[in-house]
């Protein structure tokens, strides 16, 4: 029996095997530097922001704005720095001969990557209009997302689980 495959699903595929790819060119250290960057980024910024607000000429002190564009400023600075750091770390892999691993390992992590992205879409598009078209109805990726949303459901805390649509 072949399998029909619908726009949603075609969506799906072409979501998951595009993150597949950047996770293979990118290769697994580097992901994970990445993400971790991110995480770096946001701390520092909410560490340090009150100290950089000082030196912003503009805005009142203590003003929601002033506060802002120094949390923006320390964020972006702290990313581009990690992400230097990560693109260093990264040349230093690819000459070793573990490069074709990594790759390997950042393509898997691509697809889970990937696979949390639409978990968290068929969440949300559980709670709008979308759920309800025959689009989304009858297409096969949307039924295994559901199906995989509530077999994940005992692995989310009580807080996080009700919220999850039915």
């Amino acid at each position: 029996m072949p399998l029909a495959l619908g726009w949603v699903d075609i969506g799906l595929l072409a979501f998951l095997s595009i993150s597949m790819l950047v996770g293979l060119l990118r290769g697994l250290v580097f992901e994970l530097l990445s993400l971790a960057g991110w995480f770096v980024a946001w701390f520092s910024a909410a560490q340090w922001s009150g100290w950089a607000e000082r030196y912003l000429p503009a805005g009142e002190p203590g003003s929601a704005l002033k506060h802002g564009a120094a949390f923006a400023c320390v964020f972006l600075l702290v990313l581009v720095m990690w992400g230097l750091a990560a693109r260093v770390l990264r040349s230093l892999v690819r000459a070793t001969p573990l490069s074709p691993l990594d790759r390997v390992l950042g393509a898997a992590f691509g697809l889970l990557r990937g696979m949390v992205a639409l978990l968290v879409l068929a969440a949300v598009v559980g709670y709008t209009p979308l759920a309800n078209s025959p689009a989304w109805q009858q297409a096969q990726g949307a039924v295994w997302l559901q199906t995989l949303l509530q077999g994940l459901r005992p692995w989310f805390s009580r807080e996080v689980s009700p919220y999850l649509p039915a």
